[in-house]
């Protein structure tokens, strides 16, 4: 039984946590005119210099192709993000990139980021940190595990 309520401990704390991290970048983001669901493909997108395709964004931030086509139509209207010329013409093949906007607001959210990881973790030693994300991404694993098991 114990188990369970370490279970329960975690999987409340990690719910909290997932929403007030929501609210920051919403809150950061509004000046922007961006909302926190942008952030995480502006980030990703900035992290791979050549850009990412529609396919390869879904992947790599975990969401599906719809939330990335809307997110990208969003993005593109704001002038943060456009597709590279050198796709051919293809729509679903074409890498999304930073425009300088873009880019602009990358450096900002990283800045921002840094300043609320400092906040959030400057207290707690570098050999903790690690051990608690190892822990968290076997968590991941595990729990997208159990997951499939689910679908199947």
């Amino acid at each position: 039984m114990e188990n369970v309520g370490h279970f329960s401990t975690f999987v409340l704390a990690i719910d909290r946590i997932s929403k007030n991290i929501k609210r920051i970048k919403d809150k950061e983001m509004e000046s922007f005119g961006l909302k926190s669901s942008h952030v995480i493909l502006l980030f990703n997108i900035a992290k791979h210099e050549g850009g990412l395709n529609s396919k390869q964004l879904s992947e790599v931030c975990g969401v599906d192709k719809s939330f990335i086509s809307r997110t990208t139509q969003e993005l593109e209207q704001k002038d943060y993000i456009t597709r590279d010329k050198n796709s051919n013409g293809n729509i679903y093949k074409c890498k999304f990139i930073l425009t300088e906007k873009g880019m602009h607001v990358t450096s900002v959210i990283y800045e921002k980021i840094s300043g609320v990881v400092k906040k959030v973790a400057g207290n707690i030693p570098d050999h903790k940190k690690r051990i608690f994300y190892e822990i968290l991404e076997i968590f991941d694993e595990n729990i997208s595990d159990v997951v499939k098991e689910i679908k199947e």
